[in-house]
């Protein structure tokens, strides 16, 4: 467990990250003290940063963005009223969960929600290997939940009949 004079570093998130069998990268970013990028790799590719924040200086946020694929935002325009309702309520219903926060844009129930933020923060005292593993995959798996609802409710779209998803991802800060 860190100490609070030994706060989390770049550093040693990025050899945390490899010791999950993830490849670092670390990004510029002046809105934040430090930023480290890694994706997740596979049919659907997942792009993930761990933050630390200016407003913020002794924890470290996983942080995930995906904008909606416009085909989705097509279909979603031709449900009904009651079920794009329904898609709202049911898209928080299923976020709504331990450790990770949400934030969900777009004008509830009239359009299809044009991104998803999912963050989760760990403070320096309590954050260890452990702790920081478990977090980047509760942000991992609220994400897959996010686009399998997608599927669900709004079908295949273009890739996706593949085995890709058709979700945008977002350079989220």
């Amino acid at each position: 467990m860190l100490t609070k004079t030994d706060l989390a570093t770049p550093t040693l998130i990025e050899g945390w990250l490899r010791d999950i069998a993830f490849t670092p990268i670390q990004r510029p970013d002046p809105n934040n003290n430090w930023n480290v990028e890694f994706v997740l790799s596979g049919p659907t590719p997942l792009s993930l940063r761990v933050v630390n924040t200016k407003a913020l200086p002794r924890a470290i946020t996983v942080v995930c963005g995906m904008a909606t694929a416009p085909e989705h935002a097509a279909m979603f325009t031709k449900l009904p009223e009651n079920a794009r309702k329904e898609f709202w309520q049911q898209l928080r219903a299923s976020l709504n969960r331990e450790f990770v926060e949400f934030q969900i844009q777009g004008a509830a129930f009239a359009e299809c929600p044009t991104l998803v933020q999912l963050t989760a923060t760990r403070y320096d005292d309590g954050l260890t290997l452990d702790s920081f593993a478990r977090t980047v995959a509760s942000v991992i798996k609220a994400a897959f939940d996010v686009m399998f609802f997608y599927h669900e409710r709004l079908g295949e779209v273009g890739a996706a009949a593949g085995g890709e998803f058709a979700f945008k991802k977002l350079d989220v800060q």
